[in-house]
Formats: C-alpha cells, structure tokens, sequence
C-alpha cells in the first residue's frame, strides 16, 4: 500500500473512530468484568488509547483492522490485571497500611494533576499576559554576573600543587584534570564546571576567583571538599534579560502565579489543618532544635530586676 493510502486509511480511522468513540450510550455498556470491577466500551477504547500513547489516530487504525478475536484477547489482558486486582481487594490488602497509603496518595496525584488541567484552562496564557508579568516582575529575569570555570579537586595541597605543575609542564588543565581530579562529575570533561555565580561555590572559592584575569590559574584553595586548582575561563556581567531572552522562564513563572493564587483560594475555602505536636516525634525522633539567632538569643536572657 503506498504512503498516501496509508494516510488516506488513517485519516478515515481517525475519523470513524472520533465519530462513535464517545457516544454516550453506546460506551456505557459493560465490556469486561470481574468480580467488583468492570469495564464499558468507553473505559476500554481509553485503555486502548494510553497503551497507544494517547494517539487517537493509531487507536482509530487498531479498531478498523482488529478482528472480534484480537478486541478479546486485548480484554482477556485487561481482564488479567484486574483479577489480580480482586483478588487482592478480597483478601484484605487494601486496607493494609502500606497499600491503603498508595491507592490514598496515588489518587491524590491524580485529582491534582486533573483539577490543574481543568483549572488551567482559565489561565491567561497569551503573549499580552505573558509580557504584562515581565513588565511587572522585571527584576526576576536578571542573568546575573558569573565566571566559566574548570577546576581540579584533589584530597591534598600536595596533589593540588603536582597538578599545577604539571599543567605548567604540558600547558594542558584538561587532561591534568582528567588525571588528577577526584570530581567524578567533572574529571571527564577537563574539570569544566560550566557558568558559576557568585555564591553558588564555597566561599573560598569566590574569593580566590574574585577579580582575577581569565586564563589564570588560582591555586591552591581549600575547601571542605579538598583542595582545588582552579582556571576563569570567561566573565559575564549582570544583564537585564529581554523578553524573548526570558520567554520561556516568563511563562513557568506566570503559570506558578497562577497555582500559587489558586492554592491561597483553595485554602481560605477549604482549610488546611497541620498539627504540629504530633509531628514533633516522628519515629520515636524528636525534631532538631532550631538554630537561635541573635534576636532570639538576647530575647532569652533573664529580665533585670527593678529595685
């Protein structure tokens, strides 16, 4: 059959199928059953669609070319699963602990993810929306100034200052740092540790870098993790990111704000109840004591007396 009948016999599935696949009365009349649980035609053309990912077009071509025994076999497999199923439910096991909190929390994930897909149809999403939020929250989309760098890790000064020399000897830090490095992450691509901004490092490290001229070599500092050789590669500066630059970070952000504003809704609405005292002990372990600050700590000193 050539490529264009092939098309031609597809867009024909497609189109039977989307024309009595959701016919209510049709659907609804059981296909499969087992025990307590059942499946209408409806249920089992969906089955059928998500094993085909979710394409109605290949579900449309399994049902012109399935014949009555492959529709069966296809339901004796679902058939399968949910004997497993019955028979579990009968025995007991789902009102275990451990299962009962999965089928709990597995619809929870479900409900969620179907409550935000049916929510978020509401959501304004156009380009207009999207430069309305960049306009207003300009300061979040700011590159801010960072160094490329690569580094060597090793767990003494003594092999950090042999991989100095022996960069100074073949005038190659990315083969000394696959030799040398103990970073397993980045050993294999020549200690390159891609763009890092000030404050995503040890501080050492932030300060041995500061100020210095790309292609020098720093070293060595010591951090908690050992001790590093280090190299700038190249510097940015701090740059206001344009909207087409931001866009795609604009649109994550303006769909956060939207879900944040439907969670403060949802909680003046519905409520939420946290109870801390019964999450104090967990386990038998009690919850780490909060580190006091300065406020805190003057805030427990003794009040003077007054004569």
């Amino acid at each position: 059959m050539s490529l264009k009948k092939i098309a031609i016999a597809a867009l024909i599935a497609l189109a039977l199928f989307q024309s009595c696949a959701y016919a209510a009365d049709d659907n609804n009349e059981t296909a499969v059953k087992v025990g307590s649980y059942s499946l209408n035609k409806g249920e089992y053309i969906s089955l059928l669609q998500s094993t085909a990912g979710d394409n109605a077009m290949m579900v449309g071509l399994m049902l012109q070319q399935s014949t009555l025994p492959e529709r069966v076999e296809m339901a004796k497999q679902m058939s399968d699963a949910m004997l497993f199923a019955e028979a579990a439910r009968r025995s007991g096991l789902a009102s275990r602990d451990d299962v009962a909190l999965k089928i709990k929390w597995q619809e929870v994930q479900i409900l969620l993810e179907a409550y935000l897909q049916e929510t978020s149809r509401k959501w304004d999403m156009g380009e207009k929306a999207q430069k309305d939020y960049y306009e207003a929250n300009k300061e979040q989309f700011v590159q801010q100034p960072a160094a490329h760098l690569r580094h060597i890790m090793t767990s003494s000064e003594k092999d950090a200052k042999a991989a100095i020399l022996d960069i100074y000897k073949n005038n190659d830090f990315a083969k000394t740092a696959e030799k040398f490095s103990r970073d397993p992450n980045t050993a294999p691509r020549g200690g390159d540790l891609g763009w890092m901004e000030k404050g995503t490092m040890p501080e050492a490290i932030d300060k041995a870098i500061e100020g210095v001229s790309e292609k020098t070599l720093i070293g060595p500092v010591k951090t908690d993790l050992g001790w590093h050789v280090l190299e700038v590669l190249e510097r940015r500066d701090r740059k206001q990111l344009s909207f087409e630059e931001a866009q795609q970070e604009v649109i994550q952000r303006l769909q956060l704000s939207y879900v944040n504003a439907e969670l403060e809704k949802l909680r003046e609405k519905i409520g939420v109840e946290i109870n801390e005292n019964a999450l104090e002990v967990l386990a038998g372990i009690p919850a780490a004591p909060l580190e006091k600050t300065p406020e805190a700590a003057s805030g427990d000193k003794p009040a003077e007396k007054k004569d």
